[in-house]
């Protein structure tokens, strides 16, 4: 069923679903999402030993006892690193029973051992969501530090409410049948991941997303870790011959295998979240993209956003005019007159007014409509300057056809 959906999403290249799904593959090229994962996934693996030095630390001597801490931190570290988990645990106990002294100094070098991490994470979804870096180094070194207490909130949170989770679905397993007691376990599990996901996402992510698009974003990234999460005795099978390479290291490499999988997760979630949010910059986008767009059907949704209807010897504006927007025909005729001159026509599928648009100065010619009515979009500036700078092909044809329409003003 879900397969069937998603290959009808594929051959419906009309609406606005098919347009977000193709921005998430494009977003992921764009991006670079192989290198990006894999910086993430790095200091994942690089922070993750004093980030859970802090967490077993905090469990055992200030919420619980140290054996309950180092159960729960089990389970979790089981399903990140889970070939090399034992491992990990055994060091972080050697270490927390040396006779450490627990200051704040110790306890500040393993903050900043764990900020490159958050950095990362700040750093990748400032660029998949196209955010200027305007903070200075310190305020954001100190944005990482608070982002440190932020993941381990998470882990809080994970513990505690899958803790409780456990002792739900056990009660439910006495009343339901095993069949639909999975059903429950897996969708009570699912909307405790998507929720502390989309809490993440609304954490690390600085411009006001909507609540939906988090919970997309949560969604995807915890469908994607269960599916993960079933396919990991298969992909056991298939490392097998790692041994034959690695040997005693191969359980090492299968760990940043399956660590850099899981942050892959997270990042798709960032690209779809991204995608929401520009949905409306990304419509736009189809009108300089799609070749003959005043007779596809998305034309409908954007007359609705942004259209009009104009009559005959319309003036939409004058020379001299301050206004910087940029006009799309859909249907109708535009004549451009300079000096009262007809230079050149704008038929439909073409756009006017982008001279003004890019060099913020006064019109230099008029726009008026010459058939008996014309259809337009009008797109204000800060939206085409925003799709300028996303998309280097939009950038590539808007000049091209700035250029050619110069070539008649002179």
């Amino acid at each position: 069923m879900i397969v069937q959906k998603i290959l009808d999403l594929l051959k419906d290249k009309r609406g606005t679903k098919y347009f977000t799904f193709k921005e998430v593959l494009d977003g992921c090229v764009r991006h670079n999402f192989i290198a990006l994962n894999a910086s993430i996934s790095f200091f994942t693996l690089f922070a993750l030993v004093p980030l859970i030095l802090l967490i077993f630390f905090i469990l055992s001597h200030w919420l619980a006892n140290s054996t309950f801490a180092l159960s729960q931190l089990e389970l979790v570290t089981s399903r990140l690193l889970p070939q090399i988990s034992d491992q990990l645990l055994s060091e972080v106990i050697n270490i927390s029973n040396k006779q450490l002294s627990w200051g704040l100094v110790l306890f500040g070098i393993l903050f900043l051992a764990t900020t490159p991490l958050t950095q990362a994470l700040r750093l990748s979804f400032i660029q998949i969501l196209g955010l200027s870096k305007n903070n200075t180094y310190l305020k954001n070194k100190l944005k990482d530090i608070f982002s440190v207490v932020a993941i381990m909130f998470f882990f809080f949170a994970y513990i505690f409410i899958d803790l409780y989770l456990q002792k739900t679905t056990s009660l439910v397993n006495e009343y339901l049948p095993i069949f639909q007691y999975r059903i429950v376990t897996f969708s009570l599990s699912l909307i405790l991941m998507t929720l502390i996901m989309s809490i993440f996402f609304k954490f690390f992510m600085a411009p006001k997303i909507k609540k939906a698009h988090l919970i997309f974003g949560g969604l995807l990234t915890s469908m994607l870790w269960f599916v993960l999460n079933d396919a990991f005795g298969f992909f056991i099978g298939l490392s097998q011959p790692l041994g034959y390479f690695y040997g005693s290291l191969r359980n090492l490499f299968i760990s940043l295998i399956w660590l850099y999988l899981n942050t892959g997760a997270i990042l798709i979630g960032a690209e779809l979240i991204a995608a929401l949010h520009k949905q409306e910059i990304l419509i736009l986008k189809q009108l300089f993209l799609i070749k003959n767009i005043h007779r596809h059907p998305i034309i409908n949704k954007l007359m609705l956003m942004y259209g009009g209807k104009y009559k005959k010897n319309k003036v939409i504006f004058n020379e001299g005019s301050q206004d910087n927007d940029l006009y799309f025909v859909i249907e109708g005729e535009v004549v451009i007159k300079k000096d009262g001159k007809v230079i050149y026509a704008v038929n439909p599928g073409e756009y006017f007014g982008e001279y003004a648009l890019l060099h913020k100065t006064p019109r230099t010619v008029s726009a008026h409509i010459c058939s008996d009515w014309a259809r337009l979009i009008k797109i204000n500036d800060a939206k085409v300057r925003k799709m300028l700078e996303e998309d280097p092909k939009i950038a590539q044809i808007f000049m091209f056809n700035m250029a050619r329409r110069l070539q008649k003003l002179l």
